[in-house]
């Protein structure tokens, strides 16, 4: 009987604390996590919260000014507490955020669906016979007679861009290849100081061979600065690519030609020994489309010497019109009217002699 009677007890202890380990459970779960059944039919905002509280029991807060003349679709369904706000508040611009047992309703956050975004570019090309980009050219016709980059030609090939005569401002193309390696220029001295003669550059101990645009030719007007758009000296033998050559290396001249974008440029200037100058230089399209492009360059210059009674003037004008014929033909017909007025240098060959020592 005793034994029967302890049995009884613990069983009816172990239930005890079984039962009260299932109602702490039960007062453990939040509200907001259970699910309820819900019916609430559409109607303004005010009243389907109200119906909400009085299904879950949960607290909602909402500003009046925010739920004010707002209706809500209604729900219908067993959810839990949140997902059921979620639906009432749907359309209303309103969300709901959940603090403990509270449900506070606000203003819902801007949500802005942004389309692709794309971001590109294009790798600018240098044109391989133009100014240059400041005072570093990266591509080059010289060295192979095709636009190829400098660091992938096997020559010594050094560039005077436009921008670097713009800052030192030359006056002729010896005055220009002062800096370049591998050519003394000026050989001659001063005889033809303030001048756009082209002699007296040696080329690794040779005289340079000139070019214009890949031609050979010994031109006046081409050692006028104003006129030229870059000068590349390529060093050593370049026989292959241009037949007979000095050994020494050649001066490939680049003339100025009509530009994609329009150019409209004035100068007027003065400096040592009474000179006086003023250019022009004017690019723009003649067509509506662009195929059918022209430059003109112009200068006018006069100017005395550091020898008395020796001075010379100039003027000269460089015309061109361009035509892209195809996206990869382009016909460019360029010319040129240069002159002297008063002579060369005035005498100075007649009155001064030269002479010209011999390379070493």
């Amino acid at each position: 009987m005793a034994r029967l009677l302890l049995t009884t007890s613990l069983c009816c202890s172990v239930g005890i604390v079984a039962s009260s380990r299932q109602a702490k459970a039960a007062v453990t779960v939040s509200p907001t996590e259970q699910t309820f059944s819900f019916s609430i039919p559409a109607q303004s905002l005010d009243g389907a919260l109200a119906a909400f509280s009085k299904i879950t029991h949960v607290q909602t807060v909402a500003a009046g000014e925010l739920t004010r003349n707002v209706r809500s679709p209604g729900i219908s369904g067993t959810l839990t507490p949140t997902a059921a706000m979620n639906v009432l508040l749907g359309g209303t611009g309103l969300s709901p955020r959940t603090s403990g047992n509270v449900i506070i309703v606000q203003k819902a956050a801007a949500n802005i669906t942004l389309g692709p975004v794309r971001v590109g570019g294009t790798v600018a090309h240098e044109n391989p016979t133009g100014p240059g980009v400041g005072y570093v050219a990266t591509t080059t016709m010289a060295g192979t007679k095709t636009d190829t980059p400098i660091t992938e030609i096997p020559n010594s090939i050094y560039v005077v861009t436009k921008q670097l005569m713009q800052d030192q401002q030359p006056q002729s193309v010896v005055e220009a290849l002062r800096y370049t390696p591998g050519i003394y220029s000026e050989s001659y001295g001063t005889y033809a100081n303030g001048s756009n003669e082209t002699g007296g550059i040696l080329q690794r101990g040779f005289k340079a061979t000139q070019f214009i645009d890949g031609l050979m030719m010994n031109s006046g007007s081409s050692g006028e600065t104003a006129f030229i758009e870059r000068i590349e000296a390529v060093n050593g033998p370049a026989s292959v690519m241009y037949g007979q050559t000095n050994p020494g290396g050649m001066v490939d001249i680049s003339l100025k030609k009509p530009t994609k974008t329009p150019l409209h440029q004035v100068s007027v200037g003065f400096g040592n020994w009474g000179r006086y100058e003023s250019t022009f230089d004017i690019s723009d399209k003649i067509n509506k489309s662009g195929t059918l492009k022209y430059r003109i360059a112009g200068i006018g210059v006069t100017q005395g010497t550091q020898t008395k009674y020796v001075d010379y003037h100039r003027v000269g004008v460089l015309p061109s019109i361009s035509w892209d014929i195809s996206p990869k033909t382009n016909l460019t017909l360029l010319g040129m009217r240069w002159s002297r007025p008063f002579g060369q240098f005035c005498g100075l060959d007649k009155l001064y002699p030269i002479v010209v020592m011999p390379p070493f």
